[in-house]
């Protein structure tokens, strides 16, 4: 799954909003800009261990640290021209040359993170400007370190200004989310094959999550949700329980790419026999409704229109039907739904390039619970179904 760092791109949006530089501290933000993955930055979630700093100058190459132990695979790995140097760490890695001299080695200061980042805002003459940072990443503490090493400069959240930049996407981003929802879409044609009364939970996923993984280029996300009866009716992780007649089996579940981070989002619901008639009438008005949704979907439509064609259909044969949003776009995580959202209070339009997962859920406290979700792409003409192959209805 070929990636194309986003950099550049970036530093447009950085001019259009009169911002001079950014730094970029998120495990996610820090790959989706330069392609790396900070292993320890990804695994610790601790701001620092690697940090790009880029500069709106569309001639100036990103700057980039991370730690001695990992610059080396950062050089290799990079496909465009960066700046990278790294910082001092605990690992005390040293040549072969150093591990065979008997006489001590001369000490050197050592630098750390904020060394370099000093550095880096100084040589970008970054020190005293506009710079974004993400404030919905970054602890406090970090934060007010950064403004005390530079207390000319004017900070900026762009949290919100990365996600709407993630909200639309690339060619080569839509070709990522393609084999990503082909892998899932084939895992969960697999576990509707054993979907049936007497089954247990854990068979569900465990299903779910072999067939994904013999993909070979995802992973299960971890969240993934597979339930019945009135698990299915709440937030709840597979448990043993075993699928009884009349009830209600639940899927909501993903895939992700790892130190790539995309991520995916699909839901089904299907009623065994013997069900209470009002079950098989919800099920079928949540999946009209979705359905209605994503044939209207298209360039130009509002995302609270969406959301009115989905919501009033349902809401016309179940009056006390309450929803906050009906589907939101989705890209590179940490969480999986992100603005965009399909909700009555979003004017925002859609563009092609958008990919959007599009649901109806209703949840019947205690009883059972129905969630319809599909991913899809908007086209230059309508919406393409990303998740085509598991059935609605077994």
């Amino acid at each position: 799954m070929d990636f194309i760092p986003k950099s550049k791109r970036f530093k447009e949006v950085l001019t259009k909003y009169g911002l001079d530089g950014a730094i970029v501290l998120s495990p996610e933000n820090f790959f989706y800009l330069t392609g790396l993955s900070g292993h320890q930055l990804s695994v610790s979630r601790t701001p620092g261990f690697s940090l790009a700093v880029i500069s709106a100058d569309s001639k100036t190459p990103v700057h980039i640290t991370t730690m001695d132990f990992e610059e080396p695979s950062f050089r290799l790995a990079a496909t465009e021209n960066y700046y990278i140097e790294k910082y001092d760490t605990w690992v005390g890695a040293g040549t072969r040359d150093e591990l065979l001299r008997s006489e001590e080695k001369i000490s050197t200061p050592r630098l750390t993170s904020f060394d370099v980042l000093h550095k880096f805002l100084d040589a970008l003459d970054l020190n005293s400007k506009k710079v974004g940072i993400e404030m919905a990443y970054t602890p406090v503490s970090y934060f007010q370190q950064v403004k005390q090493m530079f207390p000319e400069a004017e900070f900026y959240d762009i949290s919100d200004l990365l996600i709407e930049m993630r909200s639309v996407k690339d060619p080569d981003e839509i070709a990522i989310f393609r084999t990503l929802c082909s892998a899932a879409d084939h895992a969960f044609l697999q576990v509707s094959k054993i979907a049936r009364i007497g089954v247990s939970e854990r068979e569900l996923v465990e299903c779910f999550r072999k067939h994904a993984l013999a993909s070979g280029v995802c992973v299960p996300s971890a969240w993934s949700m597979f339930s019945a009866g009135s698990n299915s009716s709440r937030l709840t992780l597979p448990t043993n329980k075993i699928v009884q007649p009349g009830e209600v089996i639940k899927f909501d579940a993903g895939v992700n790419a790892e130190f790539k981070f995309y991520t995916t989002d699909t839901s089904r619901t299907w009623v065994m026999d013997g069900a209470d008639a009002e079950l098989y009438a919800l099920k079928d008005r949540l999946f009209e409704a979705q359905r209605k949704m994503i044939a209207s979907a298209k360039p130009g439509l509002s995302f609270h229109e969406l959301f009115s064609i989905g919501y009033e259909y349902v809401k016309e044969k179940f009056p006390k039907y309450v929803r906050g949003h009906m589907g939101h776009s989705i890209s590179l995580g940490p969480a999986t739904a992100e603005d965009p959202y399909i909700s009555p209070n979003n004017h925002r339009k859609l563009v092609p390039g958008m990919i959007l997962a599009v649901e109806a859920p209703f949840y019947i406290t205690e009883y059972n619970g129905f969630n319809i979700e599909d991913m899809i792409l908007i086209t230059e003409k309508g919406a393409e179904i990303l998740t085509p192959k598991t059935p609605h209805y077994l």
